[in-house]
């Protein structure tokens, strides 16, 4: 039998012979017009069943006979047919503008997919929508254009803040879930430093990863929302992941880009405040009397008035322009020593003290391409002045994306991204802040900037700062003891404070990967990568000898000095394996499995003083005058991963996909380690099948997809970790045991993902809409209850709580005119969150505190209250009886406390979304960009303090007798107060508070409910106009220039609609609200770029 089966196949052999050499395996390339790769085109043999796909970059294998006909096809382009008559082809298609563009979808690793048969939610923002009008950082350029997200953004004067991204509302317990960064499939991590301790109080640094991507070299965005689009990042991705593609050097490119964008940077939007009455809290002028022992400068002001100096309050005298002597009257040894002046209201004094900042942006970059390489370089210099005194940022960030072809079966290529920072300044938002605080929440409305700053450097016969706010007021000075007087009460001069405040930060971070592909077979590919971030920080922070000196509540300017080094590293080691394959015409298969090793380490140095400085102006850990607070922490967590992933799709129109991956932790218990990660989806593309019925669509996709995403426990979250005292016990070292103590039992939670939706290109692609539904919860979240204090401990985390959400998303885009010379697109997202309730707690719990911001239990904090939405915003409201009208003490005219308990709503808005339009006539580019949001409500305790200390403007309002509410009630005056009487409820009152009395009674009665308001708006964010020079009438020059634009810009030039009439809600830091929320800034300027 065996020598007839040799016989067969050697009969057989010249017949394999003859296949062989008729069949051969082709190589190719499909590019456009200009060069660049064609995605995912189709790649078939005419005559036969051979087919294959090309990948993400263009590029196919496919095995037909030789001189064969090959059929290539894609979204956005005419076919084309080729001859295959050699070892490597290009085929260069031309782009059908009636038909659907590819869309281009990257995920975990950097694997990129045809939007067309994804069976989940994405988006993706091309470069062209994304950087038409330059931003500072990648996600503020995001702001507004992606669906069923809210973008938290911060004050533009708070240099090296980051928008903080919310997708689809709230999912964790115990906080916000912060998206995953990832740059050409290298994780960016958002790295905080928690717990430093400054001179005032507890502050973080946050080095986020989206500040550190240069927008200038993002070639897309791709967003992934839920854990059935995530389940390959595992849980890292449990808020979601922003995917960046960087810009590559394309075929045949030999370019150089130069591009300069400098803006002027203005405050905007503060809150209104009264111009009528003086500072203090004596409604009247104080004469002065000359006394032996005052300094004997101040005879000459003898009989002479002043207003109360010692209270930061504005419940003065009226301006009227009378004769007063102002605080520097009172310093020896200057012009205005001995002199008086004019008591008039200085209207523009909060927004004079800011500076006009002047942000510079530089971008340079190179491409070049070989037969065998293709390298893109670019440098940004980015630097800012920032609107606080003494604030300033200067970065400097370097890319560089290279790729080679090192012969028909391996490809090698790294990227790598390094920034360079410097930051100085103190950007405080916190209560009482010597910025904004000064005027939104305390201050003297007849502070003259113009001579604060003049004045920044004067000193006191006893060498201290002068402040405006003097401990005493001149009448009770003491020549016994002079700094009674010459010290600052509660404030500084603002320009002498951030004169000796030192807030300097360095930092430099390098990110990126090296990798080695093969293609070892016809569609198969093997790809190893090693991916790095490395992130190194180094803080130092002074608050000089001179600022505690000069004050008098020594809590708010001890000498101190602030250290600290940080360090983190991760890595991870990567191996994949795609295969792609046509099966038998009909069938399109890609398949993907590989591991990852990742390891993360970071180390964290740091320490500060306490209780001052033993030896004045010298500033190091060991002068301090009680023991230092002394940092040292060190974190090392390692995850090992396999994961697979597939997509089969059927002639064109049914898809299914499934992604698995498996985790093992090392922050889990040893034997229960590992978390698996799995999804599927399904898609159908009904217009493969209504070309006759329904020209009209374009393209038509329904689909689903499902997802699980366990979450591990963070570093340490399960082991009992002590804490080493610098103090000793006879000799010994002492240790502190933790209050919580571990569960063995513990895990992380479970977040569960349903999406559908449909997915619609109209009227030969002029009109696109795609809709999601999703449906996600989050169970059994660690909740910490307590435990009997005789077992050591007073609590421990067991797994208990539930949180689901549920929303529609929808991105619908319409090229209202097309045509040679004028065309216009708009772009329109939106999101609405249906609920998004906290179903459990624990059991006999119906709260739980998320957030108290600096107010503490006064006002208003965010919790999580059983079988509401997430993050409620609770607090003292006012007592009403139950027709609604508010209880009001009849002798006293004021309202009547409540519990404490009162629920507004969440703090996350109901509906989110944006407006982009983009119009071009001819030469002429113009965009603008709107970004929007409705319900969520947040607390200001800026306008609480800002109505406490009379310096807004409705604590001098007119009443409805037309008197100044400050008037006396018996004169007309005081605040109209209309209510029923708290001894029965219904007894109608109708009465007048005087106007301190009836502002201050919130304060003192807890009451928080006139400072609630809604996070609605409506923003203009962005917009440009720019003008495409036509170069090729440049004579000589139309040979080196290729493109030149010149554009005019502006960021947030306009607060179109907002229900805080005094705030921006787009800029609430606070999960609660604001504590002292820095203003809004406005940036006008120009960006010019050159082509060669």
């Amino acid at each position: 039998m065996r020598k007839k089966t040799y016989s067969i196949l050697l009969l057989l052999l010249p017949w394999f012979v003859t296949v062989l050499a008729q069949s051969r395996s082709i190589s190719g390339k499909v590019l456009d017009e200009k060069g660049s790769p064609v995605p995912f085109a189709s790649v078939k043999l005419k005559s036969g069943n051979a087919a294959t796909v090309a990948d993400a970059n263009g590029d196919f294998t496919i095995r037909v006979p030789d001189k064969s006909i090959l059929q290539i096809s894609a979204l956005g382009f005419s076919p084309r047919e080729t001859v295959a008559d050699g070892g490597n082809i290009q085929v260069q298609l031309s782009r059908d503008a009636t038909n659907l563009s590819e869309v281009v979808v990257t995920g975990a690793f950097g694997i990129r997919r045809s939007q067309r048969n994804t069976a989940f939610s994405s988006q993706v923002i091309s470069s062209e929508n994304l950087n038409i009008t330059p931003q500072i950082n990648l996600a503020d350029a995001l702001s507004g254009k992606i669906a069923g997200v809210q973008f938290r953004s911060q004050s533009g004067a708070k240099l090296n803040s980051q928008t903080a991204p919310r997708i689809r509302g709230g999912l964790s317990l115990s906080g916000d879930l912060a998206p995953l960064y990832v740059v050409d499939g290298t994780i960016v991590n958002d790295v905080t430093i928690n717990g430093l301790a400054f001179a005032r109080s507890t502050t973080s640094l946050s080095f986020g990863g989206a500040y550190d991507i240069d927008p200038d070299i993002v070639e897309s965005v791709t967003v992934l929302k839920g854990a059935n689009a995530t389940a390959l990042f595992g849980d890292r991705a449990k808020g979601g992941a922003i995917i960046v593609t960087t810009k590559k050097s394309k075929p045949g490119t030999n370019s150089f880009d130069v591009s300069q964008g400098t803006t002027i940077d203005k405050v905007y939007r503060l809150p209104k405040l009264q111009n009528r009455y003086a500072g203090g809290a004596v409604g009247q002028l104080i004469q002065y009397h000359y006394k032996t022992g005052d300094p004997v400068e101040w005879k000459a002001l003898d009989g002479k008035f002043f207003h109360d100096f010692t209270d930061d309050s504005s419940w003065g005298p009226e301006m009227d322009g009378q004769e007063y002597v102002p605080w520097y009257s009172w310093v020896p040894g200057t012009k205005y020593t001995g002199t008086t002046s004019k008591l008039v209201a200085q209207p523009n004094n909060a927004r004079n003290f800011f500076y006009t900042g002047v942000t510079n942006n530089t971008s340079v970059s190179l491409a070049r391409s070989g037969d065998n390489f293709a390298t893109r370089i670019s440098y940004t210099n980015q630097s800012v002045r920032g609107i606080i005194p003494g604030t300033s940022s200067l970065r400097n960030t370097l890319s560089s994306s290279t790729s080679f072809t090192l012969n028909p079966i391996f490809s090698a290529g790294f990227n790598v991204n390094y920034t360079s920072q410097i930051i100085d300044g103190e950007f405080d938002d916190s209560y009482a802040n010597q910025s904004s605080g000064n005027f939104t929440q305390w201050g003297h409305r007849d502070l003259d900037i113009k001579i604060l700053k003049e004045l920044r450097n004067l000193r006191t016969p006893t060498g201290t700062l002068a402040s405006w706010n003097w401990y005493h007021n001149p009448d009770g000075y003491s020549a016994s003891n002079p700094n009674s007087f010459f010290t600052g009460n509660y404030w500084y001069n603002f320009y002498s404070y951030f004169g000796n405040k030192i807030a300097h930060t360095t930092r430099n971070r390098v990110y990126g990967n090296v990798y080695l592909s093969a293609d070892i077979a016809p569609g198969l590919k093997l790809k190893a990568t090693l991916r790095k971030d490395l992130l190194g920080a180094n803080i130092e922070n002074i608050s000089t000898s001179l600022l505690q000196s000069s004050a008098s509540q020594t809590s708010r300017g001890l000498a101190a000095y602030v250290t600290g080094q940080f360090f983190h590293s991760e890595t991870n080691y990567e191996l994949l394996a795609t295969y792609t394959k046509s099966v038998l015409r009909d069938f399109d298969v890609n398949l993907l499995a590989g591991g990852n090793v990742y390891q993360v380490s970071e180390r964290f140095n740091g320490a500060n003083t306490v209780n001052g400085l033993i030896i004045p102006n010298y500033y190091a850990i060991n002068n301090s005058k009680a023991q230092p607070n002394v940092a040292n922490y060190r974190g090392d967590q390692a995850v090992n991963s396999v994961f697979g992933s597939g997509d089969i799709e059927f002639r064109k129109f049914l898809s299914a996909s499934f992604s698995l991956r498996k985790d093992w932790s090392s922050t889990l218990p040893a034997g229960s380690n590992s978390l698996v990660y799995p999804s599927a989806g399904v898609s159908f593309i009904a217009s493969e099948f209504t070309g006759n019925i329904a020209p009209w669509l374009s393209f038509g996709k329904v689909f689903a997809s499902w997802g699980k995403k366990p979450i591990s426990l963070d570093i340490y979250q399960n082991n009992i970790a002590y804490t080493l005292n610098a103090n000793q016990w006879n000799g010994n070292t002492l240790l502190t045991v933790p209050d919580n103590v571990p569960d063995p039992n513990l895990k992380g939670s479970l977040i569960v993902s349903y999406e559908a939706g449909l997915e619609l290109r109209l009227i030969k692609n002029r009109l696109g809409f795609n809709i999601t539904y999703y449906n996600e919860t989050a169970k059994n979240q660690p909740v910490q209850i307590a435990v009997d204090p005789v077992s050591g401990f007073t609590g421990k985390s067991i797994n208990a709580a539930t949180v689901s959400r549920q929303g529609i998303e929808l991105a619908v885009d319409a090229k209202l005119i097309s045509g040679k010379d004028l065309n216009w697109t708009l772009t329109k997202t939106f999101g609405y969150l249906i609920k998004n309730p906290v179903t459990r707690i624990i059991e006999g719990q119906s709260s739980l505190l998320l957030a108290a911001g600096s107010s503490g239990t006064r006002y208003a904090r965010a919790f999580q209250v059983l079988d509401k939405d997430w993050g409620q915003l609770r607090g003292g409201g006012l007592t009403k009886n139950s027709s609604g009208q508010p209880l009001v003490d009849p002798n006293t005219g004021l309202y009547v406390t409540g519990d404490g308990n009162y629920n507004w709503g969440s703090v996350v808005p109901k509906i989110t979304g944006g407006l982009q339009s983009l119009l071009t006539y001819k030469n002429f580019i113009f965009n603008a960009s709107i970004g929007y949001q409705f319900g969520g409500r947040f607390f200001s305790l800026s306008e609480s303090w800002g109505a406490f200390s009379g310096d807004l403007d409705y604590t001098a309002a007119v009443n409805n007798k037309g008197k100044n509410v400050r008037d006396a009630v018996s004169a007309g005056g005081g605040v109209h107060v209309v209510g029923v009487s708290s001894a029965d409820g219904k007894t109608p009152v109708d009465t007048y508070v005087d106007a301190a009395t009836y502002f201050q009674q919130f304060y003192y009665g807890k009451i928080a409910a006139p400072y609630v308001h809604k996070l609605s708006y409506v923003k203009l964010r962005e917009v440009s106009l720019g003008y495409v020079l036509p170069v090729k009438n440049w004579g000589l020059l139309k040979d080196k220039i290729k493109a030149a634009t010149v554009s005019v810009v502006a960021r947030n030039p306009w607060l179109i609609y907002s229900d805080a009439k005094n705030y921006d809600p787009s800029e609430i830091s606070g999960v609660q609200g604001e504590d002292g929320q820095l203003p809004s800034v406005r940036s006008f300027g120009f960006n010019v770029k050159f082509s060669f």
